[in-house]
């Protein structure tokens, strides 16, 4: 039985391949035109999405719309020549852009999720609320945007690591663009006997001496509030990402020692006791 099996599959394969070399022998003409096709139709896709992400690049056109435009123009150059080639076999393309339509039809309802992705990621790239470069904030993700496609965007956080969130999840969020900069807040806590007017002084002197830190948006510093041990100034900077964690470590050292020589007093934590003796 074993043998019988092994047989005929024999045969089913030679026959497959008599079959195969049959079509190649009588079409050999037609495949060899069908790869010229395709080779010419995927060098001019190249070279024409080169030429023109080159030409709007040149233009400071935005780099997302850029990449999106070439991406179409390139499939569809590529689906175009597909069809000549399938032409030249006598397969009627009616058909099978119909059942195409079809297969898309049905395929929709089971892809709705990365469907949606592509949605969201053409409505992103056309109303552009943000572009490749920006420092967004989205939900409780926050970092630079290193990349932009139809289906997701890359933040790059300020540690380095490479947050891939789907476009689906941006669209209806809130989102914060702080463009080519980001927010710095600090609290810092000093004394209730301190000299409030020289603790301010001096955190609005170590700020401005950075040049790390930009003047605009203007720096914040005041009075946030008046905590049970502290009175806690608050100070909100802005830096470029790369600078963040730099300026932050620089300005607290540079605040510090300069609170030691001014006899400001960071405060540790405390807590009054009064002891009332029963009698008395």
């Amino acid at each position: 039985m074993g043998n019988q099996l092994f047989g005929m599959q024999a045969r089913t394969a030679q026959e497959m391949a008599y079959i195969a070399m049959d079509f190649v022998s009588k079409n050999i003409v037609n495949i060899i035109g069908s790869v010229i096709i395709l080779v010419v139709a995927w060098a001019i896709a190249v070279f024409l999405g080169n030429g023109i992400k080159f030409f709007l690049l040149r233009r400071k056109a935005d780099i997302t719309i850029t990449k999106f435009l070439v991406d179409i123009l390139r499939a569809m150059i590529i689906c175009v020549a597909i069809l000549i080639a399938l032409g030249n076999f006598g397969i009627t393309i009616a058909p099978f852009i119909a059942g195409l339509g079809a297969i898309g039809f049905g395929a929709s309802f089971a892809l709705q999720g990365p469907l949606s992705n592509y949605a969201a990621g053409a409505t992103l790239i056309f109303t552009k609320p943000f572009k490749v470069g920006d420092i967004l904030e989205v939900g409780s993700e926050i970092g630079q945007v290193e990349d932009m496609t139809l289906a997701r965007t890359i933040l790059k956080t300020i540690d380095g690591t490479r947050i891939i969130i789907p476009n689906k999840k941006i669209i209806g969020e809130i989102m914060h663009n702080y463009s080519d900069h980001k927010r710095l807040d600090m609290k810092i806590g000093i004394a209730y006997s301190s000299d409030i007017e020289k603790a301010l002084r001096i955190v609005k002197e170590v700020a401005s001496q950075d040049k790390r830190v930009t003047p605009k948006p203007e720096p914040k510093i005041g009075i946030s509030e008046f905590a049970d041990s502290s009175i806690n100034i608050y100070a909100r900077l802005w830096c470029k990402q790369a600078d963040y964690w730099d300026v932050m470590f620089n300005i607290n050292k540079a605040v510090l020692e300069a609170f030691r020589k001014g006899g400001v007093t960071i405060p540790f934590p405390q807590r009054d006791v009064h002891i009332i003796e029963k009698g008395k």
